[in-house]
């Protein structure tokens, strides 16, 4: 092989690969729809620990704890905690194959997608409200209203990811957590470099970048300690009813994301 081969070889592989990954969604989006994604993994994730005895349907780590904790106890609800991880990796993985065949036939994903996840939604919330009552956490009801639940949050997972540019994660608080932090030490830095240079344009530019960064990682991390405090209350209060509240705020986004398309 030559060298000139040689030194190609590194660029060209990246190249070839991405053009086989999904590409993210460019169109712009509401500011309040990533907030909102979050309120609503928040309170799908109180519904589902309080009715489906202990079950994190967004916080997929949570599951994976309690499923290691039943695993030592010969609690036989592991079987549903363990099951839910599977549903949230297949609908991520079948979220993912129907973003790109979607936008293959011409059609903006991200209506379809968010229509996707209000549907899933809709059958679990159908599923406690008009189901037989779940006793525990080995009753099949509940394992699969639990698996619809988890795929609902697999979904958004993916349409976030992969349609809304520069968004972290509306359903994982821990990596977000994080980059709180991070983000709170580069503001501090960013604004003790712009008083030092008697606001310079570049590093004015630089400090509203980290500040709206921060602004976006807070609002979701806050829309969802809101969204899990809210259905918390709600599930204590009105009981599995609740649960239609993340149906409708997701319905009501696809059909505002499909109404912007045709407008477009």
């Amino acid at each position: 092989m030559t060298e000139a081969k040689a030194q190609n070889m590194p660029q060209n592989m990246p190249q070839n690969m991405s053009q086989n990954m999904p590409q993210q969604e460019d169109a712009p989006f509401p500011k309040a729809m990533p907030m909102l994604l979050s309120f609503v993994a928040g309170y799908v994730d109180s519904y589902t620990y309080l009715a489906l005895f202990g079950l994190f349907a967004a916080q997929v780590t949570g599951s994976f704890v309690i499923a290691g904790a039943e695993l030592v106890t010969r609690d036989y609800g592991i079987a549903g905690k363990l099951l839910a991880i599977v549903a949230f990796v297949v609908a991520a993985a079948l979220t993912a194959a129907l973003t790109i065949w979607v936008r293959n036939t011409g059609r903006a994903p991200l209506p379809w997608m968010l229509a996707l996840e209000a549907a899933l939604l809709a059958i679990f919330s159908a599923m406690i409200l008009f189901g037989s009552t779940i006793k525990d956490a080995s009753d099949w009801h509940g394992i699969v209203a639990g698996l619809l639940a988890a795929s609902a949050m697999g979904a958004q997972s993916v349409l976030v990811r992969l349609l809304m540019k520069g968004i972290p994660q509306t359903n994982v608080m821990t990596g977000n957590m994080t980059q709180l932090g991070i983000a709170t030490t580069d503001l501090i830095v960013a604004w003790r470099k712009l008083q030092d240079s008697r606001h310079d344009l570049n590093d004015v530019r630089d400090f509203e970048n980290v500040r709206q960064q921060l602004s976006i990682v807070g609002s979701i991390a806050g829309g969802f300690l809101i969204g899990a405090a809210i259905g918390a209350v709600a599930f204590a209060t009105i009981g599995v009813r609740g649960a239609l509240l993340a149906v409708g705020i997701v319905a009501a986004l696809a059909v505002w994301a499909f109404r912007h398309r045709r407008a477009t």
